[in-house]
């Protein structure tokens, strides 16, 4: 069973062809192929070869089986297609008095980690996923990446490009500049946690696709700030600079990588209301990025004014636009989930029954600039409230 289950993990790769007017699944097809849970990835950039990639079963920290939890994605203008790794720390658990001897430490909690996961019970057969297995310690370290694949190449291994940072990723938006220079931005899918930004360090090649081949592992990885004034700032990911250093826990670049979600704590970025998809306005440039909800924002955690409202079960979107310097932004809300309670008199974007929404997730444009907005009310605390009862899950069509 559990064989089963890692197998129909993952993605794949689909070859479709137009035939008489329909879009059909080209068999046989050279590209067509399966990518599991149990499938060969390289690991490249700062992070590869990392004393904390390291497991009994790879000395090298170089070679992980499988890539998990694969939610939204995003693409590169060279061609390849990014997947995120998101909620990977459910498929890892023990046996609950292994944890009385070895206590979970800080990093494995920061990340969710837990005796039981999701219940999937991999780690009982499988001891690549039993977080005291003897050789296993690092394993948990080996996902959470962003991986790309080669869809062109049935022949490529993905790769887990570890520039781009470790954490729950949902989504990788493109923002390709006039003049090549290559940006992604990443939200981390939980509650109160942060929004990223990965900066190729050089720029893209039009006329080269081999040039640009790793073009991901060299660059620099910035976590966001939103100010009161509606200013914000892109925080650098930099060991040795702003407390990542090996006095607070981080030895080299590699480790800061690693432990991503502990580095954008000492910078002091801004939680979030559970950051998901980011999309990038085709014209103007401006950023926009889905807040599903969060039941979890209360007055011991307080609100900002990024994210202003306390047990926010309905979300919000929020937009910036980046300045040249690339490290700072202005920014404001686009618009508001409805209100849980109208009756209170408060209605800050205006919805009424013809047009209110709940848990904005997924998020895109289309070549004409109109944003499609994909509702998921069955996360959170979206399923107990009066609009997400009152409205199906939905794709919804904006013009900014």
């Amino acid at each position: 069973m559990v064989r089963t289950q890692q197998a129909a993990h993952g993605l794949n790769v689909v070859e479709v062809q137009k035939q008489g007017g329909n879009w059909k699944v080209r068999r046989p097809s050279a590209y067509n192929r399966r990518i599991t849970g149990n499938s060969l990835c390289d690991v490249s950039g700062p992070a590869a070869g990392h004393a904390l990639m390291k497991t009994g079963a790879d000395a090298t920290g170089r070679k992980v089986l499988g890539t998990l939890n694969n939610c939204a994605n995003g693409y590169t203008p060279w061609g390849t297609y990014l997947t995120c790794e998101e909620n990977f720390n459910g498929y890892f658990g023990t046996a609950s008095a292994n944890l009385t001897t070895q206590p979970l430490s800080n990093h494995e909690r920061r990340y969710g980690i837990s005796a039981g996961g999701f219940g999937y019970r991999w780690h009982e057969v499988d001891a690549r996923f039993d977080l005291r297995a003897p050789g296993n310690a690092n394993e948990t370290n080996r996902f959470g990446w962003v991986v790309e694949v080669d869809p062109f190449n049935p022949n490529s291994t993905p790769v887990k490009r570890t520039a781009m940072g470790r954490f729950k990723h949902e989504s990788a938006g493109l923002a390709l500049a006039p003049d090549n220079r290559v940006a992604f931005y990443m939200g981390d899918d939980e509650r109160n946690e942060y929004v990223y930004k990965f900066v190729c360090a050089n720029k893209y090649n039009p006329r080269n696709k081999a040039a640009n081949r790793n073009l991901l592992d060299e660059g620099t990885l910035y976590v966001a700030r939103f100010n009161a004034d509606g200013s914000g700032v892109w925080l650098p990911l930099v060991w040795g600079q702003n407390g990542l250093t090996p006095d607070n826990g981080f030895a080299d670049q590699g480790e800061v990588l690693v432990k991503t979600r502990q580095a954008a704590d000492r910078l002091g970025a801004t939680m979030m209301d559970r950051p998901e998809w980011t999309a990038v306005h085709p014209e103007s440039g401006d950023v926009y990025l889905t807040l599903t909800n969060n039941t979890a924002r209360n007055q011991s955690t307080g609100t900002n004014a990024a994210n202003p409202r306390l047990n926010n079960v309905n979300g919000h979107i929020v937009r910036w636009h980046d300045e040249g310097n690339q490290r700072n932004f202005r920014w404001d809300i686009f618009v508001f989930g409805s209100e849980a309670q109208p009756e209170a008199g408060v209605n800050r974007s205006g919805l009424t029954a013809l047009n209110q929404f709940a848990s904005p997730d997924g998020l895109g444009f289309d070549s004409r600039g109109i944003m499609w907005i994909q509702t998921d009310n069955g996360i959170d605390g979206g399923r107990n409230n009066a609009v997400a009862r009152a409205t199906n899950d939905q794709m919804l069509a904006v013009i900014p």
